[in-house]
């Protein structure tokens, strides 16, 4: 994790236990959020960081996952998958 990826989850204050990670899919990232046995994940494309820019598309993706986090991450998918939040405006 980058440490501006770093500092803007830090500033979102997640609860406590959940960790935040940010993975590479080509030009976009998948950002989950994960607890014990519970988590979410969101895509962050490349065309929603160029038409915000990416601080404040990260920030906007971050805050939506902090909400879900807030209100239960749901348990991880049999398959070790997690359910996918959609990014709003998508």
């Amino acid at each position: 994790m980058d440490d501006a990826f770093a500092h803007q989850v830090e500033l979102i204050h997640f609860p406590t236990g959940v960790q935040v990670s940010r993975h590479p899919l080509g030009a976009d990232f998948l950002l989950r959020a994960e607890g014990k046995g519970t988590g979410a994940e969101l895509l962050l494309t490349q065309g929603a960081m160029k038409m915000y820019g990416e601080g404040p598309s990260t920030s906007m993706a971050l805050t939506v996952l902090k909400e879900a986090a807030q209100r239960g991450l749901p348990p991880r998918a049999a398959d070790g998958t997690f359910e996918r939040l959609v990014f709003p405006g998508d």
